[in-house]
């Protein structure tokens, strides 16, 4: 099979490559669908976020080695001997990791702690190939009804969906959401379902507010033109919002906010509010511990993604009650066409795109 290895940081080649063989417990599928999170972006070019010291320790020990691509939609080919829950037809997606089962987090249900976890795209091939293999634990069905471009986004939901658990948002409280990205908006989607009583949002890109306003955002921001954190107190009568998540953070490169908007969002929530971390923030953060203490914010950061927030994203896709599709702005057809996806992904202020790029190989 054809398939994407990296050989250094930035230096991805496709190559011919053994096709895999379904073993005891895995599954061999055909990739038709795959994205780049924003996090594989960053890890292509080397730039230090979650897991980055395991991808550089496969890199230093295996290259050329297949890396990167956990965002996908596939066909299953053929299954190993014990697989039960899937066979040949099913359309899968991937919670980006496979749990060991055995640890003592696996044994009390949180599979996203796992010890001994297996990453997909980082110590598991990823998707950025024809075909994909992998043990069937870390694999999830989804329901035919659903296109390959909203199945690819399915994991990124997850996330968002886990986010909205660990935050234990509740009917009638009010948010804000710094950023309109994908990840932002996939959250003023499910704050609508979780009863928000209100959802402020900001961000600086022109053409996410169309989609802002679809999703029933109540007030927008454009932060290039008003002061986010005045309007927010504006809004909310001086008091601040009781729950705002942080998704604009992260590499300024990228078109991020770097931690602007974490100081933003500690400043727009009530006292003894909380601010969820979605954004994946790199290097050391300033912060004033009297300040947060005396206003009794809560700081928090996700727990994690599995199984179970993947398939209740996809029934939410499916029943309509959350839209994926219209955030997908740009798509290449064809395995060659990679670093075109990936540059379009790293640059989406240039490109204006709102999700990560999406790169088609069958269908």
């Amino acid at each position: 099979m054809k398939a994407w290895r990296f050989y250094e940081f930035g230096d991805m080649r496709l190559d011919e490559v053994p096709d895999p063989e379904a073993r005891p417990g895995w599954v061999v599928s055909r990739v038709r669908r795959v994205q780049p999170s924003i996090t594989d972006a960053q890890r292509a070019l080397g730039i230090g976020t979650i897991n980055s010291t395991l991808l550089r320790e496969q890199l230093e020990k295996h290259a050329p080695v297949q890396l990167l691509g956990h965002e996908m939609s596939a066909e299953v080919l053929e299954v190993g001997e014990g697989v039960e829950d899937f066979q040949p037809g099913d359309i899968v997606c991937t919670s980006a990791h496979v749990p060991c089962g055995r640890c003592i987090w696996c044994r009390e249900g949180r599979e996203a702690w796992c010890e001994d976890k297996l990453h997909v795209g980082i110590n598991l091939p990823g998707a950025f190939a024809e075909l994909i293999a992998m043990p069937a634990a870390g694999l999830v069905k989804v329901p035919k009804s659903l296109d390959d471009a909203s199945v690819a986004c399915l994991q990124p939901l997850s996330s968002a969906v886990a986010v909205m658990h660990d935050v234990d948002i509740r009917p009638g409280e009010s948010v804000a959401i710094t950023g309109q990205g994908a990840m932002g908006l996939y959250i003023l989607q499910i704050a609508r379902i979780c009863g928000a009583s209100a959802v402020y949002v900001s961000d600086v890109k022109e053409e996410c507010f169309a989609l802002s306003r679809k999703f029933g955002a109540d007030a927008i921001i454009n932060a290039r033109e008003e002061e986010p954190v005045e309007r927010v107190r504006e809004l909310t009568g001086g008091k601040g919002v009781d729950i705002v998540f942080e998704c604009a953070g992260g590499t300024p490169d990228h078109g991020l906010s770097g931690h602007e908007t974490l100081h933003q969002a500690l400043k727009m929530v009530r006292l003894g509010g909380r601010v969820m971390q979605v954004a994946g923030l790199v290097g050391e953060v300033k912060i004033d511990p009297v300040f947060m203490r005396m206003a009794g914010i809560r700081w928090i950061f996700p727990e994690g993604h599995g199984r179970d927030t993947v398939a209740l994203g996809a029934k939410w896709v499916a029943s309509g009650r959350v839209d994926v599709r219209s955030l997908i702005t740009h798509e290449k057809r064809g395995i060659e066409n990679l670093p075109e996806v990936f540059e379009i992904t790293q640059n989406k202020n240039k490109y204006k795109a709102t999700n990560p790029c999406q790169l088609v190989l069958v269908g």
